[in-house]
């Protein structure tokens, strides 16, 4: 709807709200609050544009008469929430760096460890885990063989982790000696005003491995052995039946001895599988 040349969101009830995320739950097992009508207004409006519909009761019916499932896809990324920062949550990071890599390779010599970032979102966590294992390669002063893997439930933001180039802000806090290895720095060459962007080196975007899945009921996991998993700031998104689906979903897929990564306020309990050896930090048994 466009007045006075402005785009204005139709109204959206919280009972149509209700029914439009429940129906991006029952595929993806993301709970979004649709008492938060203006989030669901905001974030889904972008799909009614692109369907050329006026209303969300029109868009609900469209949902319902989608034998392909295509547009259901399209309201959970629309419905997802991607944040991300390199080195979040630096305390993990820095156990990587003193303690994890040292244990990993102690056991297993020429292993190929591999890290994965369950839900990778724009790839800022796995790119940052890639930073830690090339310096650890380096103060070992050896050729060591390791892979990234990151998944995320959204194919759009997928093609974004996996082009490995961000904004100013998006590197924000990146200290210099970091930013100097790791980055290549590119201006706008139709617009020189514009800001510069900066796309990670090929030694990580070449280790990076993304797929699109599903954590919930595991489609695209199938073949990950991972040595170290983050799984941060993902659980709260789920109901506490679907949290422990998602936790032995990702559990089942780290090597014995490896590790799961929460986030801060997230706990997991998985009974002979999981245990506790610093906060937010599991090894698999």
């Amino acid at each position: 709807m466009i007045f006075n040349g402005s785009l204005v969101h139709p109204p959206l009830s919280k009972e149509l709200a209700g029914l439009i995320v429940s129906k991006a739950e029952q595929v993806s097992g993301i709970r979004v609050d649709s008492a938060k009508t203006d989030f669901v207004r905001l974030r889904v409006a972008g799909r009614l544009a692109a369907l050329g519909l006026d209303d969300f009761e029109s868009y609900n019916l469209y949902l319902s008469n989608d034998a392909t499932g295509k547009e259901l896809k399209k309201l959970v990324e629309a419905l997802a929430t991607h944040t991300t920062s390199f080195f979040r949550e630096r305390r993990h990071y820095d156990w990587m760096s003193r303690d994890g890599l040292d244990e990993i390779y102690s056991k297993r010599p020429n292993h190929c460890i591999t890290v994965w970032s369950a839900a990778a979102s724009l790839g800022a966590e796995l790119y940052t885990a890639g930073m830690v294992l090339s310096e650890y390669q380096d103060r070992q002063n050896m050729p060591l063989n390791w892979s990234l893997i990151g998944t995320d439930i959204s194919d759009r933001i997928l093609k974004r982790a996996i082009s490995a180039t961000y904004s100013e802000e998006e590197i924000d806090g990146m200290d210099e000696a970091r930013l100097s290895r790791f980055f290549l720095r590119s201006k706008h060459k139709k617009d020189p005003s514009q800001r510069p962007l900066y796309r990670l080196v090929p030694e990580l975007r070449n280790k990076a491995h993304f797929r699109q899945a599903n954590l919930q009921n595991a489609n695209g996991l199938d073949g990950i052995k991972a040595d170290i998993a983050f799984l941060r700031n993902v659980l709260i998104y789920f109901e506490p039946a679907k949290q422990k689906q998602v936790v032995q979903n990702v559990v089942s897929r780290i090597r014995p001895g490896g590790f799961l990564l929460t986030g801060h306020s997230e706990t997991v309990s998985l009974a002979g599988k999981l245990e506790q050896i610093k906060p937010t930090i599991y090894r698999r048994i």
